[in-house]
Parts: C-alpha cells; sequence; structure tokens
C-alpha cells in the first residue's frame, strides 16, 4: 500500500512537470510565430523580401512520417526540457534579429522625417522660381534666386516641411522675418517674409507644424513665402523634393 501511494505520488508528479513543460513548450512556439510575423512586417517596411518559413510554423498534424537510429531510452522530462532549451535559443535569435530591424526600421522613419517634402503653404502661387531670374525690382536685368516665391493670403499658415530643430528665427536682413529649420541628414529648410513667427531658435518641430505666417516683410514686393531648402549647404530647387 505504502509503495503504491509512493507510485503515485510519482506518476502524479511525473504528470505535472509533463504539463508544464508542455505549456512552455506550446508558450515558445507561440511566442516563435508572433515574432515571425513581426518581422515579416518590419521587413515590408523596409522594402525587403519575405523571411523563410520558419519550421515552427508547419502543421505536423498532416505528415505522419518519422524515423531515426534506434537509441537508448530517454525520460520524456529530459526530452521536453531539450526541446524547449532549443526553442528558447530560437527565440533568443529571433529577438536580437528583430531588434536589429527595428532599429534600421527606426533610421528609416527619421530619415523619412527629414526629408522636405511638406509644401510650406495652404496652396499658394509660385511667383518665382529657383535659379536665374530677372529682378522683381527692376535694379539690375538677371539676379539669382535661391529658392521659390509662393503667393499666399497675408497671415496664412507656414508649415515646417519636415521635422527637426529651428536653427534661426528672427529678422535677417532681405529675408524680414525668417526662420531656418536643421532637419539632420545633411537637409535644411528657410523660410522667409513673414508676418509674423511662431517659433524661437532652439525649439523642436515636426512636419506640418506652424512655424510663422505669410507676410511681405524684408525685401518684398507682396504677400509671400519664400522658401529654401538646402542639401548639404547647398541650395537646391525645393521642387525636386516637395510634393
Amino acid at each position: 500500500m505504502h509503495t503504491d501511494t509512493i507510485g503515485y505520488k510519482i506518476r502524479l508528479l511525473h504528470n505535472q512537470i509533463h504539463k508544464r513543460m508542455e505549456a512552455k513548450r506550446q508558450e515558445n512556439e507561440k511566442e516563435m510565430a508572433e515574432l515571425s510575423k513581426l518581422e515579416e512586417e518590419v521587413r515590408r517596411e523596409l522594402g525587403e523580401g519575405a523571411v523563410q518559413p520558419s519550421r515552427s510554423g508547419i502543421d505536423r498534424s498532416q505528415y505522419l512520417g518519422q524515423g531515426g537510429p534506434q537509441a537508448a531510452k530517454v525520460e520524456a522530462v529530459d526530452i521536453y526540457a531539450a526541446q524547449n532549451k532549443v526553442l528558447q535559443e530560437k527565440v533568443k535569435d529571433r529577438k536580437a534579429t528583430l531588434n536589429d530591424l527595428l532599429s534600421r526600421l527606426r533610421e528609416l522613419n527619421q530619415r523619412k522625417a527629414a526629408l522636405p517634402t511638406l509644401w510650406p503653404t495652404n496652396g499658394g502661387t509660385i511667383t518665382s522660381y529657383f535659379g536665374g531670374r530677372s529682378d522683381p525690382f527692376g535694379n539690375r536685368s538677371y539676379d539669382w534666386h535661391p529658392g521659390v516665391d509662393i503667393a499666399n493670403d497675408y497671415g496664412a499658415p507656414v508649415y515646417a516641411s519636415a521635422s527637426g530643430t529651428i536653427e534661426e528665427a528672427g529678422w535677417v536682413s532681405g529675408y524680414g522675418r525668417y526662420v531656418r529649420i536643421q532637419h539632420g541628414y545633411g537637409y535644411e529648410t528657410a523660410y522667409g517674409h513673414m508676418s509674423k513667427l511662431a517659433v524661437q531658435a532652439g525649439q523642436s518641430v515636426s512636419k506640418g507644424d506652424v512655424i510663422g505666417y505669410v507676410g511681405s516683410s524684408g525685401y518684398s514686393t507682396g504677400p509671400h513665402v519664400h522658401f529654401e531648402v538646402l542639401v548639404n549647404g547647398q541650395t537646391t530647387d525645393p521642387l525636386e523634393l516637395v510634393r
């Protein structure tokens, strides 16, 4: 009777251990499947190809074939422990891969946010393009224009074309009320002739934030915003980047 009781307790303990190990295995496989799905989503965002299917995603119920060399008897608990150890290593490796992909995705998103692609006003009319032009004041026949002039209603909001830090905000000769934004990755934008500024130097802004209002301050013939894009310190045609 005493022996039967001990045997029963041992079997009960084995069953409990078996259930815990099986639950852990299922938890690890579920985590692997979730990580695989998330990795595929991140790779799609990065424009990379899909990852190779993981064996953890195979429906084992469809396949019955199995075999291998005859081996010494091994306790089921030891088998589950070995399987879980392998799964935990796979989960660890997949997490490391995913962290690397997420880091690259954050870098890509930061670069996208730094790219000046937003038109700085609601609509408006381009009255002067980038490059050579006739001097609007008629003082000389030829003038180099380092940006585009966008005429709009006096007081219309002017938006940051990309996220960044306000490097300069104030009065600049010729530009009148002026804002320059450092976006990182070699990109800067500048905005001139505003009637009023809505930001200060050192302030962080996001793409689409209001930084000022259309005006005619400085060297100007009427309400407009002068918009410049600089790449690695050199002015470039904003229309090559801005949508």
